[in-house]
This record gives structure tokens, C-alpha cells and sequence, in this order.
């Protein structure tokens, strides 16, 4: 579980599970699976490393 810390992202501040992270150098290594849909009804995105945090 991690907190989402990309103040733009629609889950900001909020917790999700990990789906994966790529070891291959990619700038956004770290897939998310969140709750709630945003706007276009996906749950899932990714981000780089420094911009998750561990959560709950």
C-alpha cells in the first residue's frame, strides 16, 4: 500500500495497492490500483518512485 504524493494526480493524498514495479529504468516504474475511478473511470496509474510514499 502507498500514498500517492503527485499533488496533480486526481488520487493525491490518497492510499492504494501496488501492482507492479518495473525494473527496466522507465520514468513511471510504479503501477497503483486505487479505490474510486477518476473522471475517464480508470483506477489505475502509474508514478515514479519519489512520488508514492508508503501507506497504510
Amino acid at each position: 500500500m502507498v500514498k500517492v504524493l503527485r499533488p496533480e494526480s486526481y488520487w493525491y493524498n490518497q492510499v492504494g495497492k501496488v501492482v507492479s514495479v518495473d525494473q527496466s529504468g522507465i520514468r513511471y516504474p510504479v503501477v497503483v490500483r486505487l479505490e474510486n475511478q477518476n473522471y475517464a473511470g480508470v483506477t489505475t496509474n502509474n508514478y515514479a518512485l519519489t512520488e508514492v510514499e508508503p501507506g497504510k
